[in-house]
C-alpha cells in the first residue's frame, strides 16, 4: 500500500460516484465532464491497488473494498468540509442587521467594547426599519424589537424594558401647566410612535388615567424623530432608557413623572437554528445580553 495520499479531489469524486451510482452523475454534480471523474476514479484505484466499482451495464456497483475505503474517508471529507466552511465564516464578516433606532441609540455607541474584547470579530452592521428577510438577504444575525417567536428562526429575548414619559425641561417645568401627574397630559401634546400603537394606552391605564385624551396627538415613524420632537418641547414621548439614556444623562430630556411600565415587547436576537454554533454569533449574543444587563443597571442609579 503506498503511504503517499491520494488528491482529494480523487477522495470527491469517489465519494459522490458511490453515493450515485454513477460516473454521469456524479461528473454534473461536481461540474466534470464523465470521462474526467472516471479517470480520476481510475488513478485512485491504480493508487491503492484496488479496484472499488464494478461497473455494470448500466450503472455501478461498489466492491466489498469499495464499500470499506468509502466508510473510511467519507467521516474524513466531512471534517474536511466543515473545517473549510469554519474557516472561510472567519474570514468574512458577520452580517447585523438591526433597527435603526436602536443602532444609532445604543449598538454603534457600544461597538468599541465589542470589538476589544473580540477583536477577531468584524462586523457589518445595516441599520433598517424592516425586518430581514434570512431566505434573501446576506444576514446572519438580526436584532429585532417584538414579542416573537419568528417561524423558523431562533429567537431570544435581550433584555427586558420598562417604558415612561419623557419630555424637555422647560415643557415639564414651565408647560402650561408644568407636568407634575398623569392628567396634566391632557393639557399637552402626546407624541406617537408608529410601530408601538400600545404603548400609550398601556401606560396610562398603569398611571390610573385610562381613556385621557391629550390636547393634540403627532406620530412619527422613528423613535429618533419622536425623540427630537420631544427634546424640542413639542410635547411628550414614551422612551426606554435604551433609546433615550443618553438624552437623560445629558439634560436634553427629563422624565416628569412615573410610572414605569414593563414593556411586552422587547429587543431579540434572532439568527438560524443551524448557525449558534458559529462562536461568532455566540460571542455576540452573550456580549449584547451582559452589556444591555449592564447598560439598563447603570440608568437605574
Amino acid at each position: 500500500m503506498p503511504r503517499d495520499l491520494p488528491p482529494t479531489a480523487a477522495l470527491r469524486a469517489f465519494s459522490c460516484a458511490a453515493r450515485t451510482l454513477s460516473f454521469k452523475l456524479a461528473a454534473a454534480e461536481l461540474h466534470l465532464s464523465a470521462s474526467a471523474l472516471s479517470r480520476q476514479i481510475q488513478g485512485l484505484e491504480e493508487h491503492l491497488g484496488v479496484q472499488l466499482f464494478r461497473r455494470l451495464n448500466p450503472g455501478l456497483e461498489l466492491t466489498d473494498e469499495g464499500r470499506r475505503y468509502l466508510a473510511a474517508i467519507d467521516p474524513v471529507l466531512e471534517r474536511l468540509h466543515a473545517a473549510q466552511q469554519a474557516f472561510a465564516a472567519e474570514l468574512r464578516p458577520l452580517r447585523v442587521s438591526a433597527l435603526e433606532s436602536f443602532s444609532e441609540s445604543w449598538l454603534v455607541p457600544n461597538l468599541p467594547d465589542f470589538e476589544r474584547a473580540h477583536p477577531q470579530v468584524r462586523l457589518e452592521i445595516e441599520a433598517t426599519l424592516r425586518y430581514a428577510d434570512f431566505a434573501r438577504d446576506a444576514v446572519d444575525v438580526a436584532i429585532r424589537f417584538g414579542r416573537g417567536p419568528w417561524e423558523g428562526l431562533h429567537a431570544e429575548p435581550l433584555v427586558e424594558l420598562d417604558f415612561f414619559p419623557v419630555c424637555s425641561p422647560a415643557l415639564a417645568a414651565g408647560g402650561d401647566p408644568p407636568l407634575r401627574v398623569a392628567a396634566d397630559l391632557a393639557r399637552h401634546t402626546r407624541i406617537h410612535v408608529e410601530q408601538t400603537p400600545g404603548a400609550w394606552p398601556a401606560w396610562l391605564r398603569a398611571a390610573g388615567v385610562p381613556g385621557l385624551e391629550p390636547r393634540r396627538s403627532v406620530t412619527y415613524d422613528h423613535v429618533a424623530l419622536a425623540l427630537a420632537a420631544a427634546e424640542s418641547g413639542q410635547g411628550v414621548a414614551l422612551s426606554t432608557p435604551i433609546l433615550c439614556g443618553r438624552h437623560l444623562r445629558e439634560g436634553r430630556l427629563v422624565r416628569p413623572f412615573g410610572p414605569d411600565v414593563r414593556s411586552a415587547e422587547t429587543y431579540h436576537f434572532v439568527c438560524r437554528p443551524e448557525d449558534l454554533g458559529d462562536p461568532r454569533i455566540t460571542a455576540l449574543r452573550d456580549w449584547l445580553v451582559t452589556r444591555l444587563a449592564s447598560s439598563a443597571s447603570a440608568d437605574e442609579k
